[in-house]
């Protein structure tokens, strides 16, 4: 219980010894600057985030709708054709690759 008081009135004293700074201009205005520059930045790269994603699903939905289109033909190529099956898991993994990749930020706007 001893060292419960000791601690406590140790933060007290370091609370009252405390006396908060605040930050000089230079600091503030740098900040400031570096502020302006990340939304610069973010409003620059909106237009090519938006673009990335466009072209995600464009390459989804032409993959989608030519599977669509055929896929009476794709199996009835596909009996006793497992290779062929397998380029087409391999494409439809391929597919949502790129759109996984076109959603996720470019390198440059990680830095």
């Amino acid at each position: 219980m001893n060292n419960d008081a000791q601690l406590d009135s140790l933060v007290k004293q370091m609370a009252r010894d405390h006396q908060p700074e605040m930050p000089s201009p230079g600091v503030i205005w740098w900040r400031a600057q570096i502020r302006k520059k990340l939304a610069e930045k973010e409003r620059i790269e909106r237009p090519m985030a938006i673009m990335r994603l466009a072209a995600a699903l464009a390459v989804v939905v032409v993959f989608v709708g030519m599977f669509a289109a055929n896929w009476r033909q794709v199996f009835s190529m596909s009996e006793g054709h497992a290779p062929l099956l397998t380029l087409l898991a391999i494409a439809g993994v391929a597919v949502l690759a790129v759109g996984l990749a076109a959603l996720r930020p470019s390198s440059a706007s990680r830095s």
